[in-house]
């Protein structure tokens, strides 16, 4: 994207965001008790940025290959190359990193921090919705995970002290739209887990 697209090299900014909590989850099997919190801490600070990807489809508008109702496609190659490589950013990187959530969530039942399979449910809404909240000041307020470092008070009183309807709505309907894609990812691993004789918890 920062080299061979002509548009959205904004992404791999975007793309390297999503691929941290990726990151982080390699490291939660061998940590510590104290460094395993201190990781999860910082995958939930940087998790919403692999859902957030999602929303990156819209810039599809901005490409000339549509022109309309009942008229053909462009045919411009370089248009496509940029409609290949945002598809290709949003895809693997939104799906790679919601997929760390398994890991996260396999991690927290070894170690007995979730006891029952209604913890993990209860688990992954909980962690859906907060992510659908820092998608919503993300996209709307222009914030990104950084500010919560560089900026925590306002930026926490953004996130949790200013709610509006539209807010609300938005966050039930991006919530619901996450736990799609992540039962999709949760049926692939179930698939694999059936062919390796194994369970996903």
């Amino acid at each position: 994207m920062l080299f061979f697209a002509k548009m959205y090299h904004f992404m791999a900014l975007n793309v390297l965001l999503a691929y941290i909590p990726l990151e982080l989850s390699f490291h939660f099997k061998k940590a510590t008790k104290q460094l395993f919190f201190l990781l999860g801490m910082f995958w939930l600070l940087f998790y919403p940025n692999a859902p957030y990807l999602f929303t990156d489809f819209f810039h599809l508008e901005q490409l000339p290959i549509y022109h309309g109702m009942n008229q053909l496609f462009g045919q411009s190659l370089s248009a496509w190359l940029s409609f290949s490589l945002l598809t290709i950013g949003i895809c693997v990187y939104g799906y790679l990193g919601m997929a760390t959530l398994i890991t996260i969530i396999k991690e927290c039942y070894r170690r007995g921090l979730l006891k029952s399979r209604w913890h993990g449910v209860i688990f992954v809404i909980v962690i859906n919705a907060l992510s659908s909240l820092a998608i919503f000041v993300g996209r709307f307020d222009r914030l990104h995970s950084v500010h919560l470092l560089t900026k925590p008070i306002q930026t926490i009183q953004i996130i949790f002290l200013q709610w509006s309807v539209d807010k609300g709505l938005f966050i039930i309907l991006l919530t619901g739209l996450q736990l799609i894609l992540f039962a999709s990812i949760i049926g692939v691993r179930a698939l694999d887990s059936e062919v390796d004789g194994e369970k996903l918890y």
